[in-house]
Parts: structure tokens; sequence; C-alpha cells
């Protein structure tokens, strides 16, 4: 038996169909070989030579075996649109090679790490995505309307969205079909038949077992957990509860989705759901348009994991590796946080000039609104006081609802023809992005998340160094950013970006000083004078909820007062976040060296103030007249809700 590597890899661990070149797979099928390119959950994908007497379970022994030493779950033979699918019953069964009539020569190997319901979803978009490509599929133009609404079922299933009655309907459009194609067999059928439980536990449980499937997913601690506690120290609403050397439990009605506990945890045992196998399986769609955004701190943190120290900034590198997975366009959402600065900044003014002119009635602080984990914090726990915060999207949010809803339509693109990817340093986006009110029904303006340390991972099993590439540009059809959203990635970088705008619109002045240095440092907690000409500010500033929790008691109480306030959940910001590469050592150190990377950059740049960015100013001048405008709180502004926290009931099974 010989094994050959594949010429194409996206990932070592993805159940994937496209693991090889086209050409290479229908070299493997000729006729008179036994050759068979396996792909998928194994430790290796290759080319092997298969015995006429070898069962399934042979042959996946000949890879070295499921990955992990997880379960056997399935195995897909051929490839889309054709093939069959076989379980746990046929491991013992000598292959039959007849199974590949017609069929292109492979097998990709499911374990109990995939979500059914997400790789039927794969399969039905890889169809359609073919037939969209103008391949030789002519057969199955008859069949196209049936194909798109199954996969707009298996959407719904995926997202908590649908009811028992969409399995009786995709029973009946996989029927439509087998009639017209004259099909005895069909994949979905058989994943019908044979995982009937785990599709229903998505519909009635809203319930993902393998937390693939990004809306139904939250915080767990898996069974891996060892009981060390370190989690519930570093939870900052104590959320978390066990007995040492037992696994712990989370209580849901308290949790922000921070991630602190991810970053304690010292044997990986908490996750947030993954979602890398569903960004390489769309990357790897035929006529899939994948797009993708960047946060600020992912730069200058990502490199950590290839030889680059904290805070160097590898921006041209991260596109260079995007793109050589296969991203179609590279945006950064550092252009959105100018975006974002437009609209607070304009709402601080506003607030201001109306205090300042002697009226009572107007609300102070006003309170930075980028960060998702807060807002679950305030939303649960100050519920009196969710008209303090701006209610301007987060960057992440506005750049997705730009991407989608102005330049899709510049691109003559439907919304759901673009799959929308934020990689972000941050464990809450992913519940941000699951948000109703950042959608336009099923359609997500992001469709789900990737974190830093998930990239990373991508990256690495997919063997691209990022040291080893050249620089790459970014795409700028989006616009360059300016220093002042650079810095929306460490802490009290939020609000000095929003009076560096603010500030020079109700002065009439171009600042001389354009760094506050009283907003910035390290304390988690920290009361800031800034000066500008007549006008003088008290501003909080705030890292990490405990300390977020005390300032917004005082505030409550009017023990302090304050015209504006920034609070980041995580420590030092969002390069500290629960989705960027974990520090073992010298925390304090690399998150310091982390946020003067950002600071490097502002410093760098020409433009340091968000309103001097052109392409800022065109979008208002294009679609949005100015900020605050009507078009701009329609589509760049949202609203909070009061979550009141229920009693600490913690659920013993972790599910969602």
């Amino acid at each position: 038996m010989t094994n050959e590597k594949p010429s194409i890899l996206h990932s070592d661990r993805g159940s994937v169909f496209s693991s090889f070149s086209e050409e290479l797979l229908k070299e493997v099928s000729k006729k008179g070989t036994r050759k068979v390119a396996i792909c998928g959950r194994v430790d290796n994908s290759g080319i092997f030579d298969i015995p006429k007497d070898a069962t399934l379970r042979d042959i996946i022994d000949f890879t070295g075996g499921i990955l992990d030493k997880r379960e056997f779950k399935a195995a897909h033979i051929g490839m889309p649109p054709y093939g069959r699918l076989l379980t746990q019953k046929d491991l013992d069964k000598v292959l039959d090679f007849d199974l590949f009539e017609n069929y292109i020569r492979s097998i990709v190997v499911l374990s109990e790490e995939d979500c059914i319901v997400q790789y039927s979803k794969y399969y039905i978009d890889y169809v359609y995505g073919q037939l969209q490509s103008g391949k030789s599929l002519e057969e199955y133009l008859k069949v196209k309307e049936p194909i798109k609404k199954i996969s707009k079922i298996l959407d719904r299933i995926s997202k908590g969205k649908s009811n028992m009655r969409d399995i009786y309907i995709l029973r009946t459009l996989v029927e439509e079909i087998k009639d017209l194609l004259e099909q005895e067999n069909n994949i979905i059928e058989d994943i019908l038949d044979n995982f009937y439980g785990e599709i229903s536990e998505h519909i009635e449980d809203d319930k993902c077992y393998t937390m693939q499937c990004n809306n139904l997913i939250k915080l767990t601690i898996t069974p891996k957990c060892i009981g060390c506690g370190a989690c519930a120290r570093v939870c900052p609403v104590s959320c978390i509860s066990g007995e040492r050397k037992k696994q712990h439990y989370i209580d849901y009605t308290r949790c922000t989705h921070c991630g602190r506990c991810i970053s304690a945890c010292p044997v990986d045992a908490i996750t947030a759901g993954d979602n890398t196998l569903k960004f390489i399986r769309d990357l790897s769609t035929p006529n899939k348009l994948v797009i993708t955004q960047m946060a600020p701190a992912v730069r200058v943190t990502i490199g950590e994991a290839f030889g680059f120290g904290p805070g160097e900034n590898v921006e041209k590198k991260l596109a260079a590796g995007l793109r050589k997975l296969g991203v179609d366009y590279v945006f950064d959402t550092t252009w959105a946080a100018d975006l974002t600065i437009m609209e607070e900044a304009a709402e601080l003014q506003e607030r201001l000039e109306r205090y300042f002119a002697g009226d009572k009635d107007v609300k102070l602080p006003i309170l930075t609104s980028c960060c998702p984990a807060w807002v679950k914090f305030i939303e649960q726990n100050y519920g009196d006081m969710l008209d303090v915060p701006s209610t301007a999207k987060s960057p992440m949010q506005m750049f997705a609802t730009v991407a989608k809803d102005i330049w899709a339509k510049e691109k003559g693109l439907k919304r759901d023809e673009v799959t929308s990817v934020a990689i972000m340093p941050c464990v809450a986006k992913k519940y941000e992005a699951s948000r109703p009110e950042f959608s336009r029904g099923l359609n997500y303006d992001v469709d789900y998340v990737i974190t830093t340390r998930e990239l990373i991972k991508i990256f690495q099993d997919s063997g691209i160094d990022l040291k080893e590439l050249e620089d790459e540009e970014i795409d700028q059809i989006l616009g360059e950013y300016t220093g002042a959203g650079i810095i929306f990635g460490r802490t009290g970088g939020v609000i000095e970006s929003a009076l560096r705008t603010a500030l020079e619109n109700m002065t009439g002045n171009r600042l001389d000083k354009i760094e506050f240095e009283s907003l910035r440092g390290w304390d988690g907690f920290r009361s800031c004078e800034v000066n500008v000409g007549d006008i003088k500010l008290k501003i909080g500033v705030t890292h990490g909820l405990e300390e977020a929790g005390k300032m917004l008691d005082k505030i409550r109480s009017g023990e302090e007062f304050y015209h504006a306030i920034e609070i980041m959940a995580c420590p030092g910001g969002c390069i500290g976040g629960g989705g960027q590469p974990k520090v073992r050592r010298n925390k304090d150190e690399v998150i310091k060296n982390r946020g003067e990377g950002l600071n490097d950059i502002d410093r760098s740049k020409e433009m340091r103030v968000s309103k001097e960015n052109p392409a800022v100013r065109a979008i208002y001048d294009n679609y949005l007249d100015y900020p605050l405008s009507h078009k701009a709180h329609e589509l760049l502004h949202t609203r909070y809700f009061a979550r009141p926290k229920g009693d600490f009931n913690i659920n013993k099974n972790n599910e969602m």
C-alpha cells in the first residue's frame, strides 16, 4: 500500500471535498487501479492503494485512524453531486468498489466532531455552487430549485429557526429530486434516515452537540475540565461554580461571553464553539464569494504564533495568508472604526453641547458601545441605564452592514451571495454576530466569527507560515483607515478616537496635540481630565468587568460624574481578548507591547482623525448624508434590551 500526499490541502482537520485537485482525482479514478483519495477527519489524508478485501475500518486504519482518536460517524463515498453515505453498520464490510461507479473515487470521513446539519448544508451548497459555476451537470439543472429549497431549510435548522415540519418537507424535496433524476439513492435521504435524532435535536432542543452551529452555541465547559478553578477565579461576573477536581458549570443568565475563562483554562476544556471547519468549507465551495474583515487588535497579536514579537504589525502577512486560503476579498474592520467614530463623536458632541447650554434633560455620561461583552453586562445588570450607551453599532457590525447592503449592491450581488466572516480577538463577538437585530431575516450581517486563535489553527493546519509569506496589501474597496481607527484595540483608544473628532468639531480648530496622554494607562479604573481650550471634560475609562461594575455603581448612585466613559470587558482591551493567543508568562508586558504596537501604527499614519478619512466622507456623500442623519440611524445604529439576570441556576449538563 502506498500513500501520495494531496497536492491541494485546505486543512488537515476539515471534512471537505476539495482536498485534492480535480485533475488528480480524475487520474486516481482511472479504471484498472484501486487508488482512492481519502480525506476528512483522518490522521493522514492522501491517495491510497486499497486491497481487494479491505473493509471500511481497514481503510480508515490505513490513514492512521480517526483524527484525535474520535469515534467514526460516517463516510461519504464519491464527490458531490454523486455519492453514497456509509455509517457505523458498514464499518466491517468489505468496501464495494461498485459504489464508485460513475463517481470520482474519493472518501470523506466524518467523526463524532462533525455536525450532520452543517455537513448536509455544505454538500447541498457545494452542488448548488457547481450548478452556478456552469460545471458539466446538465442533468441536475432540472432540480436546481429543489436543491436551493433544501439549502434554505438546512440553514433554518442550523440557526434554531425551524420546526419538525421542515424534515417532512425535506423528504418531499428529496423524493422530487430522485424522481426527476431517476435516482435510487440520495445523500440527503441517507442522512435523514441515519441521523434523524441529531437533526431533530437541533430543531426541538436548539442544540448542536458539536457546537458548529453558530446560532446555537454558548460558552461550554467540556468534560475535559480538571476542576482546577482557574476559570472561576478570573470570571468577572462569578457565573462559574463547581467542586475542586470536578467538572465546573456556567450560569448562562450571568455569563457575558467575555472569554476570560477560556484564556485561563490550562487544559483547553472551555469552548465557545468553533467556526474553523465552516470557514474552510465555505472557501472550498464552488461559486461562493467569501469576504473577511480583521479587527485592529488582530494584526499585533497573531504574529506571536509565527515567531513575531507581541505588538508587531503583520497585517500585510495576514492579508497574504487569507488569500492563500482562498478568501476573495480581504478587508479591514479598522475602516469601519472610523465610521463608528463619526457616529459616536456626533452623539458625544450633541450631548455635550446640550449640557454646556444648560439642558438638564441631557443624559450623561455617554458610554462607548463597541464591546459586546459589556453590552450584555449592562443589559443584564444595569437595565435602568440603557440610555447611557451610544447607539452606534460596533465597527464589526457597521462594516458588515455596509459590505452587504452597499458594497454588495455596487458589485451586483445580493446579500445572501456574500459570505461575511469577521476575524476578531473576542469570543463575545460570536454572540454579537448572532443577535437578531443584526440580520435581515435569517441572513446575518456577519455570517460568523473566527477568533485569532482559530485562524492561527487554520493557518498551521494548512501549512501556512506567516513568517514565510511576502507582504500583500489589504483590499481598499471600502477604504483606508486612520490612526484613530487602529487604537480601538486597546484600553482608552475608543474614547480617545471619539474625542479627536468631537473636540475638533466643537472648537472648529485642528488639535495641536492629537494624543491624550491622560486617557492612557493600564489601571483598571481611571478617572481622567481632558482640557482643550475652554472645554473641560471628565472621562472615565475601565477595562475588566469588575472595574466596570464599580464605575457604573458610582455613576448610578451619583458619587461620580463623567461626561463620557469607555468600558472594555477584557484586560487591556481587545489586545487581551478571550480569542487572542494565550499568554502563559509575562502577561502584563505582552499586553503592553501589543498596545504599544497599535500606538506605533497610529503615529505612522498621515491621517489620525477619523473625520479626515476621505472614504468615510464619501460614504456619507453617496449614501448616508451626514452623521446621525435618518439614513445613518437606519443603517448604523442599534438598540439595547434589559435582560435581568435570574437566580444562580446552573445547567449541570452545560447545555444551551
